[in-house]
């Protein structure tokens, strides 16, 4: 339903857009953008023997108004502890000078589950002509162990933002505005960029100014509450999408009041009367009062819906918005559904929610065009899980969004929100772009697909075909020019439910779009064995595909295997492809990044280095969905377990 602009009031620090709506007879709170103010700038500095076992440790320091307010443990992951929270960021930039005080928690999230110690680290520097020198002090207090100490110099450097924006801008109109890139087969734009040979080159750019929430493979579900005091509470596992030199991001946060709901989704969690009872329960596992309040959210019925724009140059928060209460609070590490991610067109971030509420921002200021809920679940209170779809698309002018838990899909008018049309069935939506002409293409079903070709200004299925293609809530098939490319699992049903795990009778099938609908190309054995899923992308005419050990190279037109390389992928992996590169995240599901980059040159494919680990804290989506890392310009964005972070795969200016 449209929306209409009713108020627009000034607060300090901030602009903020009041609207107020009603969706399906249920009125929602207004809507919030909110436009942080003051001056931005960054510092990178290099504390001497500052980690663990005497390493230097590389620090990133996002500053904004004077005050730090984004940090980055830029080093490996310690031994004694699995993540190191910020709870307290103290440091500051006055005069000359850049002191003050970092400290948080030292917390494992498996293993035990615990919170294992605390510590501090103290800057004391001086600032002169960009650059930054001084010293440092740093305790870690660590449960049953004697406290460790450390101390010495600082150096580094601070940037202001004009400075980053000129150094480190991306290129005009080269995007990845969606979750599968350009188009619909998980490939960025062609930027030509010098790319590096092996990822150890990799160099960290930023950190996102605005934190993030963990994702579902740390996320804390019933079976573990606790948790959520060491990692905090869950807020969906949404891929970032990059558009005009912007980042989006989408999330969910924790509200409305204790009680207000039952939590349907969480028989084994503990259950308490008051928020008293939480916190006494929370206080068993720490003293923190930010890890208490934690396990307090865990337990809220509803959540708030939040869109977030970074400038892609320097990670700054450029607007948020927040849409209040249009969500369930989903808390849990094993959610097996799709990931909305925002999808960019025409100036405008479309984003559909986990209950499938679609919502049109003005993609430079944030202000909410219209939001749309005739597709929400839970009696049209908009709070029941079941995307249909990893993005809406838009095609000729309509957005098309697809809900699972409803089971039907909508065209929408992208400049007014008005419902043009709706009809039952749902699937993944890719982008089908054939002559002058824009479809839209369904993906849905299990086992055999149902694949269904719409005209998007009528939602009228102009054909429809089944095909033996592996779907129900996974990413593939992919769609390239005319070509519908996925897999076949060969196995009898019964084998497939037994044995999830080792897929060895396995083909890679490439399906030609037509007008009156789609005939088989060719079909060629998979890379073997597949642990859960293939991870595939397709570029510059080229499939590759990637198994549990091996990722194969066809040639699109005809499936002919024209080259292999030892990398691939674990669990729920994802594939993807830019500037000549092919990268592979292996491992989707238990908490841990880590990525392979291969020469995606039919006649040099090979993998160039060693896996790469990034440092910084990891985390993955768990099952169907695989988080997406768009690479634009070199650029490659990593949303991590509370942050978006941003590395440089650019050789060196010569």
């Amino acid at each position: 339903m449209k929306t209409h602009l009713q108020s627009v009031c000034i607060v300090t620090g901030a602009i903020v857009l009041g609207l107020s709506l009603a969706a399906g007879g249920q009125e929602l709170p207004a809507p919030e953008t909110v436009v942080p103010a003051g001056d931005y700038q960054v510092a990178w500095l290099t504390l001497a023997k500052g980690w663990e076992g005497g390493q230097d440790l590389r620090l990133f320091l996002g500053i904004r108004g004077g005050k730090a307010t984004a940090v980055w443990f830029c080093a490996p992951q310690r031994r004694d502890c699995h993540y190191m929270w910020p709870d307290a960021i103290g440091v500051a930039i006055a005069g000359d000078k850049l002191t003050g005080e970092i400290s948080g928690r030292m917390v494992k999230v498996w293993a035990p589950i615990a919170e294992v110690g605390d510590y501090v680290y103290r800057l004391d520097a001086a600032l002169g002509e960009g650059k930054i020198a001084g010293t440092y002090t740093a305790r870690f207090a660590l449960k049953g162990q004697a406290e460790q100490k450390a101390g010495g110099e600082v150096t580094g450097t601070v940037a202001a933002r004009e400075q980053l924006d000129t150094a480190q801008r991306l290129p005009a109109g080269k995007d990845w505005p969606g979750y599968y890139g350009v188009g619909s087969a998980f490939r960025g734009p062609d930027c030509g960029a010098r790319m590096i040979d092996d990822l150890k080159d990799a160099r960290p750019m930023w950190k996102a100014e605005e934190p993030l929430p963990c994702m579902w493979g740390k996320g804390p579900e019933d079976r573990y509450v606790s948790r959520a005091c060491m990692v905090g509470c869950a807020g969906g596992a949404s891929s970032p999408a990059v558009a005009g030199g912007r980042v989006y991001l989408f999330y969910f946060r924790p509200s409305g009041k204790l009680g207000a709901a039952p939590i349907g989704y969480a028989p084994a969690a503990p259950k308490f009367a008051t928020e008293a009872e939480i916190t006494a329960f929370a206080a068993k596992h720490s003293a923190n009062p930010i890890a208490q309040r934690a396990l307090v959210d865990w337990y809220r019925p509803f959540a708030d819906d939040i869109v977030v724009c970074l400038d892609a140059a320097t990670g700054r928060t450029l607007w948020k918005a927040v849409l209040k209460d249009r969500s369930a609070n989903m808390q849990g590490h094993k959610w097996r559904g799709y990931n909305p991610v925002p999808f960019v067109s025409g100036g405008v971030v479309y984003v559909a929610n986990y209950a499938n509420r679609l919502y049109a921002l003005d993609a430079g200021t944030g202000k909410l065009l219209w939001e749309y809920g005739d597709l929400v679940g839970d009696r049209g209170k908009g709070r029941a899980f079941g995307p249909g779809s990893t993005q809406p698309v838009v095609a000729g002018g309509v957005v098309v969004v697809s809900a699972r838990s409803t089971g039907a899909t909508a065209g929408v008018d992208a400049k007014t929100g008005k419902q043009l049309w709706k009809q039952r069935g749902s699937g993944n939506l890719l982008i089908w772009r054939t002559g002058q002409a824009e479809r839209v293409v369904t993906c849905g079903g299990h086992g055999k697909m149902l694949v269904s070709c719409l005209d998007p200004k009528t939602g009228q299925a102009l054909w429809k075909a089944e095909a033996p293609l592996w779907g129900a809530g996974n990413i593939l098939p992919v769609l390239d020019g005319d070509c519908l490319v996925g897999f076949e699992d060969k196995r009898a049903p019964d084998e497939i439910r037994s044995r999830t795990d080792f897929a060895l009778d396995c083909q890679v099938l490439c399906y030609r779009l037509q007008a009156d609908g789609m005939d088989k190309a060719w079909a060629v054995p998979a890379p073997q064995p597949a642990t859960d899923c293939y991870g595939l992308t397709v570029s510059n005419g080229h499939v590759y595909i990637d198994g549990r050990e091996d990722t194969f190279c066809l040639k699109l037109d005809t499936g002919e295997k024209v080259g292999s390389a030892k990398a691939g992928g674990a669990r729920t992996q994802v594939a993807f492809a830019a500037d000549g590169r092919v990268f592979i995240q292996p491992e989707g599901r238990h908490g841990g990044q880590s990525f392979y980059m291969l020469d995606g040159d039919p006649k040099a494919f090979r993998r160039l280095g060693e896996l790469w680990v990034p440092p910084h804290p990891h985390d993955t989506a768990y099952a169907c969905q695989a988080v997406m890392y768009p690479v634009v310009d070199g650029r490659l964005f990593v949303r991590g377990h509370d942050g978006l972070y941003c590395y440089d795969l650019r050789k060196p200016a010569r």
